[in-house]
C-alpha cells in the first residue's frame, strides 16, 4: 500500500473479504501472542542466514518516538521529538534487533507505558486489557532475559548504559558495549580513591594515550583504561574521536580483555538499527497505525516488523544471495529493493496461475510471452 495505512485500505487490499470490523478485532480482540510470533519468525529467519547455535551475533537495542494526535489513544504520553526539536503527544517505540552476516533481523519490539496510562487500565471503565508500568531500561532487561542466545554482544546508547541492563547481561553472560555520558564518575584502577569526570579524564586520555587505529575503513584516535564506574562495577573505558573532528565519545564495556578497535568495531554495528527504524517508517508504515487500544498498536508493530522478517527471507533465498562463505557478510539491499523482488514473486506467480488455469490460460501466455520479449 502507498501513502498513509489505514483499515479502509487495508479492507480494500483483501478485495473487501475482509471488513474493517474484522481487522480491528483482529489486532486488538484475538487470542495471538503477537510478540512471541515476532521472535519465533526471527530466529527462524537467523537460522535461514546460516546461524547455528553456539555462533556470536550483535544484539542491538534503541527507542523511536512517533508523534501521535488521536486524544483517545492509549500510552500516548509527552515525548521530545529530537529530529524537530519540539515537544509533542505521541509513543515512545522500543525496539531490539540481532544482527548476524551484516543483516540486521529484527527480534522485538515494545511500547512504553506511562503510569498515569498503566493507572487508568485497572479502571472499570476502561474496555481493554490491564497493562502494567514498566520502564524503558526494564522492558530491554526483560527482552535479554528472554533471548535464547548462548552468546551475543549487547549494544545500546547512554540511556541504557544502567545498572538493570547491566545485570540483566551479566546474567545471561553476554557482553556488552555501551556509550558512558560525561557526566558520570570514573574511579581507574590503582586509584579507587581518585574520582575523575569523565568530561575531563576522557580529554586528556586521548591527548596523552592515544593512538591512531584505523576500524572500518576510518581512522579514530583510541584510548583505553580500565577502573570501577559510577554505579556498574569494574569496566573497560574507550575513548573515540574521528579523524578531523573535536567531538569524542567513551564507551563502557564489561569485556576488559578486549582491544580497543574490537569495543569499537562492536559499537559501530549499532547502526542498523537506526536504519530499520527508518526504512519501516518510510516503506512499511511502522508509525502509521490509527488503532486505539495498547494491545492493537504493539500489534500493528510485531506484524510491520514482521513484514520485514519476510523481505529478508525471500531476498536471502534468492539464487546467489548467500556466499559460500558463512562468516562472509550478506547485501541484501534496502527494504525498497526487496519490495521489488517480492512484487516481481507475485507478479510470476499470477502470471502463472493464470497460464495453467482454465478461463484466463490465453491471457496468460500472452503475458508471459511479452514478458520474455521484453527481457
Amino acid at each position: 500500500m502507498q501513502g498513509r495505512r489505514s483499515l479502509r485500505k487495508l479492507e480494500a487490499a483483501c478485495r473487501n473479504h475482509r471488513t474493517r470490523q474484522s481487522v480491528g478485532f483482529f489486532l486488538t480482540r484475538a487470542h495471538w501472542d503477537a510478540p512471541a510470533v515476532l521472535a519465533e519468525t526471527a530466529l527462524d529467519t537467523l537460522k535461514t542466514l546460516g546461524w547455528k547455535p553456539g555462533m556470536a551475533v550483535d544484539v542491538i537495542f534503541d527507542d523511536t518516538q512517533k508523534k501521535k494526535r488521536a486524544k483517545r489513544m492509549d500510552a500516548v504520553s509527552k515525548i521530545f521529538l529530537h529530529a524537530e526539536k519540539i515537544y509533542a503527544q505521541g509513543h515512545t517505540i522500543l525496539g531490539c534487533a540481532i544482527l548476524y552476516r551484516g543483516v540486521v533481523i529484527p527480534y522485538a519490539v515494545r511500547v512504553y507505558v506511562p503510569k498515569s496510562f498503566a493507572t487508568a487500565t485497572r479502571k472499570a471503565s476502561y474496555d481493554g486489557a490491564p497493562v502494567d508500568y514498566c520502564k524503558l531500561t526494564e522492558m530491554a532487561a526483560a527482552i535479554i532475559n528472554d533471548l535464547p542466545l548462548a552468546k551475543a554482544t549487547v549494544l545500546f546508547d547512554a540511556y541504557y548504559l544502567c545498572p538493570t541492563v547491566a545485570r540483566a547481561c551479566q546474567a545471561k553472560k553476554y557482553h556488552y558495549v555501551g556509550v558512558a555520558k560525561k557526566n558520570r564518575n570514573f574511579f581507574p584502577d590503582g586509584r579507587d580513591r581518585d574520582k575523575r569526570k569523565l568530561s575531563v579524564y576522557g580529554v586528556g586520555v586521548l591527548k596523552r594515550d592515544g593512538r591512531w587505529t584505523p576500524v572500518g575503513g576510518k581512522k579514530y584516535r583510541l584510548a583505553e583504561r580500565v577502573g570501577r564506574l559510577s554505579k556498574l562495577g569494574r569496566l573497560k573505558l574507550v575513548f573515540s574521536r574521528r579523524s578531523r573532528e573535536k567531538s569524542w565519545i567513551g564507551m563502557a564495556t564489561n569485556a576488559t580483555r578486549w582491544g580497543a578497535a574490537r569495543v569499537l568495531s562492536h559499537y559501530l554495528n549499532r547502526w542498523p538499527i537506526e536504519v530499520l527504524f527508518k526504512e519501516s517508517k518510510q516503506y512499511l508504515g511502522l508509525g502509521d497505525y490509527q488503532v486505539l487500544r495498547y494491545r492493537g498498536i504493539e500489534r500493528y508493530l510485531c506484524l510491520v516488523l514482521i513484514a520485514h522478517l519476510l523481505l529478508t527471507h525471500l531476498t536471502a533465498n534468492q539464487p546467489g544471495a548467500q556466499a559460500d562463505d558463512r562468516n562472509k557478510p550478506l547485501d541484501l539491499g534496502s527494504v525498497p529493493q526487496r519490495q521489488q523482488t517480492l512484487r516481481t514473486k507475485l507478479w510470476d506467480d499470477t502470471i502463472n496461475a493464470m497460464e495453467t488455469g482454465s478461463r484466463n490460460r490465453r491471457v496468460g501466455k500472452k503475458l508471459k510471452n511479452l514478458l520474455l520479449l521484453e527481457s
